[in-house]
């Protein structure tokens, strides 16, 4: 519970939010282990993405925009200024969608909340304890402002929560591991507040992954230039008209002060913000991922032929992250879900090589495509009526009139069926070698985030150029 000296009726939203990062109690558990796997899974995915079309564009413009700086371009090696450090970096780990997300709420809090703290942790000697500690600051604000505005609301609007919640989300990290005080840290989020933007009709386009990069580079810039004295409205995100306003529903709120439901979640979602995530074992959009997982363990029980139609169902507001159109590109085909099922089936998993064009050009693949349907509903066709965060059934049909059906609601790679570390490991080199790094060089980035969280990795990453 955060303690302010003023009385409870003068305690804004702004006001909890920056005590909470700047000065308030830490983690009653120790996340060390899970901010390792963090970074890890966020510096490969991130790895992975060197040499594609959006992270090639953007590390030429930050290489003429900022040639020096105490910061590393994970994917090039090129030193920059933190603020241009991560946004590049912070595009680069949402390019292949293979980032961390967020089971209950659709946020990718690493691809953000990581590139930020450390293109700032570079230029400082920060100690893993503290490097922990800010980011579990981070990923319980963007958990609890997810809670208060709320997200469902927010995202329906057709904000993209990652970018909106998470610049105010790396703005808290930030405060915490640089020491700012709570009032530098009201103005920082009134400054960061005013930047917020990041819209999902850009799915499928290089700007979604911007989009996390924007928020990384617009928190370090906000964090910057509050502790130099640069003001913005302390009050911001509960005043008329403020962030909450703009962006939330006060109607659809929780009940009662927001100021207090807010520090009631930031206490709780910052010791419990490990059992509400997850790291990919698929490279395409989350909403996809139950769907692929039915249709693997359909596939592991023996299927004889090719069905005639295959009936994919979601929970409600499940398809809302995914295309209704068909795709015309991979980056495309990472949302469609009758893309992932088609690949699935045919090829026995998803991954890196089935978003390349070839693949995605496959006429087997592209026929099955127009037997895949999508829709929602808030009660599963097979099972349980009753489901917790969400559901997918895949249902095939085949030609003698015979039906197979699974279903799933904990995907692979999350809280409740984790990666395991030989998993971990196998991504991570996996993206290096998409990347361009070697095992050798792939297992020593390892190593070094494993042992000690933070900075400390990027004097391992080897010099290239993408131009």
């Amino acid at each position: 519970m955060i303690v302010v000296t003023e009385t409870t009726a003068e305690i804004g939203v702004t006001q909890t939010l920056a005590a909470f990062a700047a000065d308030g109690p830490a983690a009653g558990v120790d996340h060390r282990d899970a901010v390792a796997r963090a970074l890890v899974d966020t510096v490969g995915v991130s790895l992975g993405a060197a040499g594609t079309p959006g992270e090639r564009i953007l590390a030429d413009w930050a290489r003429a925009e900022s040639s020096a700086g105490t910061a590393t371009v994970w994917t090039t090696g090129e030193k920059a200024s933190p603020s241009v450090a991560a946004l590049v970096n912070g595009t680069a780990a949402h390019v292949l969608d293979f980032d961390d997300y967020s089971p209950s709420m659709p946020l990718h809090p690493s691809a953000v909340i990581l590139p930020a703290l450390v293109a700032v942790a570079e230029s400082g000697d920060v100690t893993p304890t503290r490097f922990v500690e800010a980011y579990d600051v981070g990923a319980a604000a963007f958990r609890a402002l997810a809670d208060v505005l709320p997200q469902h609301v927010h995202y329906a609007r057709g904000w993209h929560s990652t970018s909106t919640i998470g610049r105010l989300a790396a703005v808290a990290a930030l405060v915490r591991l640089v020491g700012l005080d709570r009032e530098s840290a009201r103005h920082a989020l009134g400054i960061v507040s005013s930047l917020a933007a990041g819209s999902r009709p850009n799915f499928g386009s290089m700007t979604k992954p911007f989009h996390a990069g924007s928020a990384a580079r617009d928190a370090v810039m906000a964090v910057e230039l509050a502790g130099a004295g640069f003001t913005g409205n302390p009050d911001e995100l509960e005043a008329p008209g403020g962030f909450l306003e703009r962006y939330g529903d006060p109607d659809a709120a929780p009940v009662g002060s927001l100021a207090e439901t807010l520090d009631e979640r930031l206490e709780y979602w910052q010791d419990a913000w490990p059992r509400d995530w997850g790291l990919k074992r698929y490279p395409s959009c989350y909403g996809t991922h139950r769907g692929i997982d039915a249709m693997l363990q359909l596939r592991s029980e023996g299927i004889a032929g090719i069905p005639t139609r295959i009936r994919a169902t979601l929970h409600p507001r499940g398809t809302r992250p995914l295309r209704t159109a068909p795709p015309t590109d991979p980056t495309q085909a990472k949302f469609s879900l009758e893309y992932c099922l088609a690949s699935a089936f045919l090829r026995g998993g998803v991954g890196l090589d089935d978003f390349t064009l070839g693949a995605f050009s496959d006429p087997e693949v592209r026929s099955l495509m127009g037997a895949v349907s999508v829709a929602e509903s808030a009660v599963p066709p097979t099972g349980d009526p009753v489901f917790q965060t969400g559901y997918t059934v895949v249902e095939l049909e085949f030609e003698d009139g015979s039906v197979r059906s699974a279903r799933v609601e904990v995907t692979r790679g999350q809280a409740g069926d984790p990666l395991s570390d030989a998993e971990l490991r196998a991504k991570f080199v996996d993206c290096c070698s998409a990347g361009g790094i070697g095992v050798a060089g792939a297992e020593r980035i390892f190593a070094s985030i494993q042992s000690a969280p933070g900075a400390g990795f990027t004097s391992l990453i080897p010099r290239r150029t993408t131009a």
